[in-house]
């Protein structure tokens, strides 16, 4: 048996990536995520994109990933029969059910998601759904999943608090954005559903099913819902909001036109790793 052969860090190499080539696309594509690492650090943002220097990667957390691809198939299946999830139902939130749209695949796909033009700029990320009221109102919601392990009582207020969690809701602020660009009708209303690990559970042999019998032990669901039209929507002193993102995109579009490299963030780690290291 061979190890598998570690790659070696190197710049990125395809013109296309990389804006302000001959070889750039027009309009340039721009994710979600690095609308994010641009508000964490406008040095690293023009590095990746412009001069194709991307920050080290980590490796993906696959249990996350496991419990969002169950969570989806699970609000397909209401989806298909128009009912609500029993999330829903237990949350106070039993009138809505999964938006039923052609583009729903799509919207949820990495490398595709929702896509809108904006300042040059090809805005894109993949919501993990959206909800609408079954009452005759014709509002989306746009609803994320997360999870974690955590003792920690996991409230809207937290979210507010918590600074990594803060970048939860930018998240959400930016797909009711890109949303609301495409021509649709959606609430500043976001709703997250919350998987917190039972850290007190004796074994993962608990809770198990025939087909699993190594279940992963989990607290009961959470819904938490944010209003980013909420005046009290303030993370590390910024107002979180539609005209936030309308600001950020823009932002977005003058940095990489910048020639040299801008500032770093100010609590940028790699920024801040990187400068003691030279000057070490």
């Amino acid at each position: 048996m061979v190890t598998t052969e570690r790659k070696k860090y190197r710049k990125r190499s395809r013109p296309t990536s990389m804006y302000g080539n001959e070889n750039s696309p027009s309009p340039f594509p721009i994710s979600r995520s690095k609308l994010e690492l641009l508000h964490s650090c406008p040095k690293c943002f023009w590095l990746d994109r412009v001069a194709g220097i991307g920050r080290p990667g980590i490796p993906a957390f696959l249990l996350n990933t496991l419990v969002d691809s169950l969570l989806k198939k699970e609000f397909d299946s209401h989806r298909e029969s128009g009912t609500p999830h029993p999330y829903m139902t237990a949350n106070g939130l039993g009138h809505m059910v999964p938006l039923q749209h052609a583009m729903m695949d799509e919207w949820r796909q990495n490398f595709k998601g929702v896509r809108v033009q904006k300042n040059g700029l090809l805005i894109t990320g993949a919501v993990d759904d959206i909800w609408v009221s079954n009452e005759g109102e014709e509002e989306w919601y746009v609803v994320d999943y997360k999870s974690t392990a955590t003792n920690a009582q996991i409230t809207a207020e937290l979210f507010l608090e918590d600074i990594y969690k803060g970048a939860y809701i930018r998240q959400m602020a930016i797909y009711q954005w890109m949303l609301r660009e495409a021509g649709h009708p959606v609430s500043t209303r976001g709703f997250f559903v919350y998987e917190n690990g039972n850290n007190d559970a004796e074994s993962l042999l608990e809770e198990g099913t025939e087909e699993s019998p190594r279940g992963i032990p989990l607290k009961s669901s959470l819904v938490i819902e944010i209003d980013t039209a909420d005046d009290v929507v303030i993370i590390e002193g910024e107002r979180i909001n539609l005209d936030w993102v309308d600001n950020l995109v823009a932002s977005a579009e003058n940095c990489l036109e910048l020639e040299e490299m801008p500032e770093s963030g100010e609590y940028c780690e790699y920024c801040a790793y990187t400068d003691t290291r030279m000057q070490a």
